[in-house]
């Protein structure tokens, strides 16, 4: 399976704000970094989660991992592909709590249309 993880300063990060997305391959309980890119949200006027999930996508993920996702970025990916949402922790401790079943895949967006810091 390959993982996509919204990434900036080696943390978990929203899917519209993280600096960069890094791809894993995941076998037998092990992960391996395949591929990075500057995140495409970055250079988007709106719909900014929705570029970097659709950037996922054209990479073949089946699993995203971020930090937090809106309704518009939920509602594209439910019924496509499992989002696991954990807290901004190191991206290796965040893919070993997923591998260990310590989180189970999000049924709901996290927050509503916009953000509410």
């Amino acid at each position: 399976m390959k993982f996509a993880v919204a990434v900036s300063g080696n943390k978990v990060n929203g899917p519209g704000e993280s600096e960069e997305i890094q791809i894993y391959q995941v076998n037998d309980g092990k992960f391996e970094l395949v591929e990075k890119y500057a995140n495409p949200a970055l250079e988007a006027s709106g719909a900014r989660g929705i570029q970097m999930i659709r950037s996922a996508m054209d990479h073949g993920v089946d699993v995203l991992v971020l930090s937090e996702i809106g309704s518009p970025g939920f509602n594209y990916v439910k019924n496509r592909m499992k989002v696991y949402i954990v807290p901004e922790i190191p991206v290796d401790e965040a893919l070993k709590m997923i591998l260990d079943g310590r989180v189970k895949p999000a049924s709901a967006a996290t927050h509503e249309h916009g953000h509410h810091h």
